[in-house]
């Protein structure tokens, strides 16, 4: 391997391989061949994807993911791009994923800027829904498979959700501020109280709440779940489904843990995962 290529795909581990991360942890399951491919399309996401809750004022915010639509489109393969999609382009990715699809990644970070507290429930279905089924699509696209659009919309939500709620912990509470409003009335607490730490016990059952929805869509989506060609196919997608759901019931049962500690993902999770997967053959 080239050096520029091996800086490419070290730059790609320092972004996507989190410690303690469920993709950290999840990559360790994937075949060889799978591996850089999957690497480059994480460390992408990450990279886009932050952009929006990052400390930046939201005009540079765009201008950085205007940036990123023109570098997607661009020569994928020129020594001139940046080290993530040279990844993606040198590990065959790219050839797997069209451009419609990744910008429309950079379109739902934009989507995240300036955005305001959804009303309720539904709406915040829709608002988690396009870009969870964005990033299902996106790795979908590696292996060749498709699921229905029903399961799609479902699992968006259910895996953005996700998202959302293990980014709460005590030390990181700002995310408050994107909680639906009625979900807020229902407990009697602002938003600005809860990134304050002042109501402690109501943003554990509010997080409760957010697991049981997140639960809810989870249940819908792979009630219908149809995977073509295969069903067996994606099984790094299925895995992350698994370790999410269950992590979901965990922090329904004991949300206070979350917010003191937050989601580290590791080797008392290897025996389920192993178990999974086995039955996924």
């Amino acid at each position: 391997m080239a050096d520029g290529s091996s800086m490419a795909f070290d730059h790609c581990r320092e972004l996507a391989l989190i410690p303690g991360s469920l993709f950290e942890f999840t990559s360790r399951f994937l075949p060889a061949d799978k591996l850089e491919p999957m690497l480059a399309l994480y460390a992408l996401r990450q990279a886009v994807s932050t952009i929006p809750q990052g400390p930046a004022d939201d005009a540079v915010k765009m201008a950085k993911l205007f940036w990123w639509s023109e570098e997607i489109v661009a020569e994928p393969g020129s020594t001139a791009r940046h080290p993530v999609l040279r990844a993606l382009w040198r590990s065959g990715a790219r050839a797997r994923l069209g451009d419609a699809l990744l910008l429309r990644m950079v379109s739902d970070a934009l989507a995240q800027i300036d955005s305001v507290p959804d009303s309720d429930e539904k709406a915040m279905f829709e608002r988690l829904a396009a870009p969870g089924a964005t990033e299902i699509q996106l790795e979908l696209a590696l292996d060749g498979a498709e699921i229905d659009n029903q399961s799609l919309k479902f699992l968006g939500a259910a895996t953005s959700s996700f998202r959302f709620i293990s980014g709460f912990s005590a030390k990181r509470t700002s995310g408050a501020t994107r909680l639906p409003l009625s979900l807020l009335a229902k407990y009697n607490v602002s938003a600005a109280q809860l990134v304050q730490g002042s109501h402690t016990a109501d943003f554990a059952q509010i997080v409760t709440q957010m697991a049981e929805y997140a639960l809810d869509w989870y249940s819908q989506g792979m009630s219908v779940l149809s995977i073509f060609p295969e069903p067996s196919a994606s099984k790094h997608l299925q895995l992350r489904w698994a370790m999410e759901k269950r992590r979901l019931n965990a922090i329904r049962q004991d949300a206070r843990g979350l917010l003191e500690a937050g989601i580290n993902f590791g080797p008392v999770d290897a025996w389920f995962a192993w178990r999974f997967l086995r039955k996924l053959r």
